[in-house]
């Protein structure tokens, strides 16, 4: 006779198996590899506030891309460095690239959301990519390959953004962190549950943002323009996932833990603002991972290996397979071998941090 902690045990197995059957393994076993579209007209919109060095880097890159007709519009927000002189200089050897300025303001004090609406009305072209500044894309094709994602009349496109590599602790978690954010958002919206994207790789309409009027009526919140955004106008009906290495943007990694961890904070006051149901799945997930790994420990406490031998079928021979297939296909590279310890810690981090924000709320994104 099975104990009541073994059957709370296959229930979270069973959440398990239908997040990781039903949805990860659209993104660990589908072909992710598309015909690249080098046609359709794009404009690369992209927010800048004092980051010259970074756009110097960037925009030649953007320039080599392998597609017939783009723009880059970069928007010069506020900066204090010398961003908007290195723009007037580039721009006669780079007709493509369009500066944009905003001049500050002290009447006012708005953040990075208007500066995305001043770039996207500015853009010539209905298609729209956004990238930053600190990103570097992953070779000629990134341009034509996103844009594959608007096929079939696609209004959205979500992408993946990977923290590049470097020595340290902060490295570590921050690219697992990505890594699993981006398996879930993009398995979920393959599965047509689309919750959110990130502004460092993403496309949309210029359409489809000004019928929403852009994250507008989320002006009061510190951050999540982009995510947030996504989960207000995204269906799975209008929105395309783009998997293709090809497309990939890699995204400068953050100096240090401290500012890593004060971004994570910050993350957590825009999840409480996605739809209901969004919120559910989002909840579920890392409840039955937990669940399921005390009661893996509790069964080995007190001796029932038979018990410990079913749980650990199931994850080595199931649920692994699936979680590193699916890393592997977002570019983790050696962090798939870490899988279960960095998912143990971030089963012990992420309530504290949340908890945290409860009890300090984050400073004000800017």
């Amino acid at each position: 006779m099975w104990s009541v902690e073994f059957y709370v045990m296959a229930g979270a197995l069973v959440v398990l198996l239908f997040f990781h059957l039903v949805m990860f393994a659209r993104l660990a076993f589908r072909k992710a590899e598309v015909q690249v579209d080098r046609d359709l007209p794009v404009s690369v919109v992209i927010c800048s506030r004092s980051e010259a060095r970074r756009l110097e880097q960037l925009i030649p890159l953007l320039m080599q891309q392998d597609h017939k007709e783009f723009e880059v519009v970069v928007v010069n927000d506020r900066s204090e460095d010398d961003t908007w002189e290195v723009l007037q200089w580039m721009k006669p050897e780079n007709p493509r690239l369009r500066p944009v300025n905003i001049q500050a303001d002290e009447k006012f004090n708005y953040g990075k959301k208007l500066a995305l609406g001043v770039g996207v009305r500015a853009a010539k072209y209905p298609h729209v990519l956004l990238t930053d500044a600190d990103c570097i894309p992953s070779g000629p094709d990134w341009l034509s390959t996103m844009a594959t994602g608007f096929a079939k009349g696609k209004q959205i496109v979500i992408g993946h953004s990977p923290y590049a590599h470097q020595p340290g602790l902060a490295n570590v978690l921050e690219r697992y962190d990505g890594t699993m954010k981006a398996m879930q958002y993009m398995a979920f919206a393959q599965a047509g549950f689309p919750y959110m994207g990130v502004g460092r790789n993403l496309g949309y309409t210029g359409e489809v943002f000004f019928s929403a009027k852009g994250p507008r009526r989320h002006n009061h919140l510190m951050s999540g323009d982009d995510d947030l955004f996504i989960n207000e106008v995204a269906r799975a009906k209008n929105t395309g996932v783009v998997a293709d290495p090809r497309s990939f943007m890699t995204t400068e990694p953050t100096r240090d833990l401290g500012t890593w961890l004060r971004r994570k904070r910050r993350h957590y006051t825009t999840a409480a603002h996605y739809r209901f149901g969004h919120q559910v799945l989002l909840l579920l997930l890392p409840l039955a991972r937990t669940a399921f790994w005390l009661l893996l420990l509790w069964f080995a406490l007190h001796g029932q290996w038979g018990e410990v031998a079913i749980g650990l079928a199931v994850e080595l021979c199931i649920l692994l397979p699936i979680t590193v297939l699916a890393m592997r296909r977002l570019q983790a590279g050696a962090l798939a071998w870490l899988a279960i310890p960095l998912e143990w810690l971030f089963l012990l981090l992420d309530p504290l941090l949340y908890t945290s924000t409860i009890l300090v709320k984050p400073k004000r994104w800017k």
